[in-house]
């Protein structure tokens, strides 16, 4: 493929989070949040997270990861009620990724974590959160791409549909 070889070291499949902080917060954590399940790139559950960031300030320390019942974002993280939640530990390096103590579904509605919001906010060492959101995002699908022998190609047709007045019409699908 164009561009050389494939450098991304991100999950195929799963569910993304893509983390930014939210408006009037100087910039505190860019990044991915992924959930997947190693080799499984279609499952629908998750037992692992990853997170890989390009910005932390501060010094290392735990995150806190809270899923959302909701997906709005424009309400305040606190006004969105808890769905789950997982502590991970920052480190120097720049991803994270580790197994989960229950396994997500990575559907949408009821059990499921497609379209709620994720809030990532910093913990000290101690424990103590100071309740600040450093990065946050709606889950969304991380379909695995398909290999050019997978891919079909786009081709245009015409199709005789019926319309309200029972005519027939030619439309470009």
């Amino acid at each position: 493929m164009c561009g050389g070889p494939e450098t991304v070291h991100r999950p195929r499949g799963g569910a993304l989070v893509a983390l930014s902080p939210p408006p009037g917060i100087a910039p505190a954590m860019t990044g991915d949040l992924t959930f997947h399940t190693p080799g499984q790139p279609d499952s629908t559950e998750a037992t692992h997270a990853r997170l890989s960031f390009s910005a932390v300030c501060g010094p290392p320390c735990a995150l806190h990861v809270v899923i959302h019942a909701g997906g709005d974002l424009t309400k305040s993280a606190s006004e969105c009620g808890l769905f789950r939640q997982l502590r991970l530990a920052a480190t120097a390096d720049e991803a994270w990724e580790g197994p989960l103590d229950t396994a997500l579904s990575l559907q949408v509605g009821a059990d499921g974590i497609i379209g709620r919001r994720v809030s990532v906010y910093g913990e000290e060492l101690d424990g103590r959160s100071g309740r600040v959101v450093l990065a946050e995002g709606i889950v969304g699908f991380s379909k695995a791409p398909l290999a050019i022998s997978e891919a079909k190609p786009f081709v245009r047709s015409k199709k005789k549909v019926k319309t309200m007045r029972q005519e027939t019409a030619e439309i470009a699908c």
